[in-house]
């Protein structure tokens, strides 16, 4: 029986997260990080459909968000979202997808890891959306 993957799961999926300094650049055009992000969760989109023991691949994601980065002036609440999100996607990449249902946890549900997906969510609505 096939088990659908959201990509919801995939994005929010973490294990233990703690902002820390981060590898992906800041000094990012807009453009740059709207475009990457965007073709990050197309990527994602190529997941949305797998069997309960196929590895999650999320390595063109990862690789598109690591390489590119965010603009120097995201908010630092933000960029903690952003560099989350990366721990998270490289946390669940090659696992099974029952793996990621059964192991992985959300890395913003609560307190400032909840704020800092949000302001995340805030920062790509207000600047890419246009």
């Amino acid at each position: 029986m096939k088990r659908v993957l959201s990509i919801a799961a995939l994005v929010l999926a973490g294990g233990t997260l703690s902002a820390c300094g981060g590898g992906a650049p800041t000094d990012a055009s807009e453009e740059d990080f709207c475009s990457s992000f965007d073709s990050a969760m197309s990527s994602l989109g190529d997941q949305a459909e797998l069997e309960a023991d196929d590895e999650v691949d999320l390595g063109d994601a990862i690789d598109e968000l690591e390489s590119t980065g965010t603009p120097e002036d995201i908010p630092d609440d933000a960029r903690e979202g952003y560099e989350s999100l990366l721990e998270a996607l490289n946390d669940a990449d090659g696992k099974t997808v029952e793996e990621v249902e059964d192991e992985v946890q959300d890395p913003f549900g609560e307190g400032d890891d909840a704020d800092a997906g949000e302001a995340l969510g805030t920062y790509y609505t207000e600047t890419c959306a246009s």
